[in-house]
C-alpha cells in the first residue's frame, strides 16, 4: 500500500496540503472528471468514422474514392476551426482562473463571430471553386461527379463543425468536457442513423447514395452544434453567461491572444500534415502489402491515440485555469497526475498490443502476409505509445498555457523534416521497409516527449501572458 501511495504521490503545493492521501485522491478524481469524457469523445468519434466508411464502401469503389479525395480539402478547411479552438481553450481557461468573467464571455462571443465570418467566406469560395479544388486534389473522371456532390454538401457541414469546435473549446477551457461527449454521442448516432436510411433508402426515405451520406453529415453536425450552443446559452456555472455578460465588439485585448495562439496551432497542424503526406508517399513505394498493413496499424493506433489526446486536453484545461488563479504549483501537480496516470494506462495498452497483435489483425484481415507484418509492427506501436502519451500530456500543458509556438517549431523541424528524412533512411537506405517508417515515428514521439519536458522544465510556460 505504501508503494502505491508513493507512486501516486504528487508532492505539495504552496499550502502544503497535497501530502494528505485523501487530498491526493481528490485531485486525481478532479483530473479524470475532465479527462475521461475528452478521451471517450475522441475514441467514439473514431469508431463512428469507421462505421461511416463501411456504409459508404457498400456503394462501391467510386463512392469510396470520392469520399477519400474530398477528405484532403476537408482537413484543410477544418484546420481553421480547430486552430481557433486551441486559442479559445487557452484564453477561456486563463480568464476563468482569473475570475475575469467579462473577458471570458467576450472571448466566447468574439470568437464565435470571427468563426462565422471566416467560414462564410471559406464555404463560399469552396463551393464556387469546388471543381477546380477537386481537380487540384487529383480527382479523376470515374468519381469526379460524385466528389463534387459530396464536397458541396460537406462544406455546409463544416460550417457547423467549425462553430462546434469553438463551443467545445469553451467547455474544455472551463473543464466541462462531459457536455462535449454528450453532444458528440447524440449527433454522431443521429448521423449514423441518417446514413443508413438516406444512403440505402430505408424507412420510406429515397435512396440517395453518396448524397445521402453528405446530408446525414450535415444533420449530425447541426445537432452537435445545437446541443453545444444550448449548453452555452443556458449554462449557469463556470462563469459562462453570454446572454448577459461580455462584448461582441472586436477588441484587440480580447481577440488577439486567441488569434496568436490559434495561428501557432494552425502552423503546427500544417507542418504535421506535410509530414504525414511525405509519409504516405514513402509508404506507397513499399508496395500493396505495406500500404494495407500500415492502414490497419493506424486504425488500431488511433483508438488509443485519441485517449492520450483526451488526457492532454484535460491538462490544457487545468494548466490554463491554475495559471489564471496564480497557482502554478497546482498546474504542475495536475501535470504529474496526468503523467503517472499515463504511464499506467499506456503500459496496459502496450501489453495488450504486444500479446494480442496477431489476434487483432486476424479479426480485421485474412491475408497472412498482412497479419504477420502487422503483428510485428504492433510491437513497435506498443513501445511507441508510452512516450507518445507523455508527449501528449506535456504538449497539452503548453497549449493550455498559451505556449504553443514551441510546438509549431517542433512540428516543422522534427515532425515534417527530420522525421521524413529518418523514415527514408530507415525504410530504403537501411532496407527496414515498413518497420523503418514506424521506427521514425517512435523516434519522433521520444523526441517530442524530451523536448516538451525540457520546455516545461525551463518554466517559460508559467510566465506566458495570455
Amino acid at each position: 500500500m505504501d508503494i502505491i501511495r508513493k507512486f501516486f504521490s504528487v508532492g505539495t503545493d504552496r499550502n502544503g496540503d497535497v501530502s494528505s492521501w485523501s487530498y491526493v485522491k481528490k485531485l486525481y478524481k478532479a483530473y479524470w472528471q475532465v479527462a475521461w469524457p475528452a478521451s471517450l469523445e475522441g475514441i467514439f468519434l473514431n469508431l463512428i468514422l469507421l462505421a461511416d466508411l463501411v456504409m459508404v464502401g457498400e456503394l462501391g469503389i467510386s463512392a469510396a474514392a470520392a469520399v477519400g479525395i474530398v477528405s484532403q480539402p476537408k482537413m484543410i478547411m477544418q484546420l481553421f476551426g480547430k486552430s481557433l479552438g486551441t486559442g479559445v481553450t487557452a484564453v477561456v481557461a486563463r480568464r476563468r482562473g482569473e475570475n475575469n468573467l467579462f473577458g471570458l464571455n467576450s472571448c466566447i462571443k468574439q470568437s464565435l463571430l470571427i468563426t462565422i465570418l471566416l467560414y462564410v467566406v471559406l464555404v463560399y469560395f469552396a463551393i464556387a471553386y469546388r471543381e477546380n479544388i477537386l481537380l487540384l486534389m487529383g480527382a479523376n473522371s470515374e468519381y469526379f461527379d460524385l466528389a463534387v456532390i459530396y464536397f458541396t454538401y460537406l462544406t455546409v457541414a463544416l460550417f457547423f463543425k467549425s462553430l462546434s469546435s469553438v463551443l467545445s473549446a469553451v467547455q474544455v477551457g472551463v473543464g466541462n468536457t462531459s457536455v462535449i461527449l454528450r453532444a458528440s454521442v447524440i449527433g454522431n448516432i443521429i448521423n449514423v442513423v441518417f446514413n443508413y436510411v438516406l444512403i440505402f433508402g430505408h424507412l420510406g426515405f429515397p435512396r440517395l447514395g453518396i448524397q445521402g451520406a453528405a446530408i446525414a453529415t450535415i444533420i449530425g453536425e447541426f445537432i452537435i452544434f445545437s446541443v453545444l450552443l444550448i449548453s452555452i446559452l443556458f449554462q449557469d456555472k463556470d462563469g459562462i453567461d453570454i446572454r448577459n455578460n461580455g462584448s461582441i465588439i472586436f477588441s484587440k485585448k480580447v481577440i488577439w491572444p486567441v488569434l496568436e495562439i490559434g495561428a501557432n496551432s494552425f502552423f503546427e497542424q500544417i507542418f504535421e500534415r506535410v509530414g504525414l503526406f511525405i509519409f504516405a508517399r514513402l509508404i506507397a513505394e513499399l508496395g500493396t502489402v505495406a500500404v494495407g498493413t500500415h492502414h490497419y496499424c493506424i486504425i488500431l493506433w488511433d483508438l488509443y491515440y485519441y485517449f492520450g489526446l483526451g488526457m492532454g486536453t484535460a491538462c490544457a484545461s487545468f494548466a490554463g485555469r491554475k495559471l489564471g488563479e496564480k497557482r502554478p504549483e497546482l498546474a504542475k501537480i495536475y501535470m504529474k497526475i496526468a503523467q503517472k496516470s499515463g504511464i499506467i494506462i499506456s503500459s496496459i495498452v502496450s501489453i495488450i498490443f504486444l500479446t494480442m497483435g496477431t489476434f487483432l489483425f486476424k479479426m480485421m484481415v485474412v491475408d497472412d502476409n498482412v497479419v504477420n507484418l502487422g503483428a510485428n509492427i504492433m510491437m513497435i506501436v506498443a513501445v511507441l505509445i508510452i512516450p507518445q502519451t507523455q508527449a501528449q500530456i506535456l504538449t497539452g500543458v503548453l497549449r493550455g498555457a498559451g505556449d504553443n509556438r514551441f510546438i509549431a517549431k517542433y512540428s516543422l523541424f522534427v515532425s515534417a523534416i527530420f522525421r521524413s528524412i529518418l523514415a527514408y533512411v530507415f525504410a530504403f537506405i537501411m532496407d527496414f521497409g515498413l518497420y523503418g517508417i514506424w521506427y521514425a515515428l517512435l523516434v519522433d514521439e521520444v523526441l517530442k516527449m524530451i523536448f516538451s519536458k525540457y520546455r516545461i522544465t525551463k518554466g517559460m510556460w508559467i510566465t506566458k501572458n495570455v
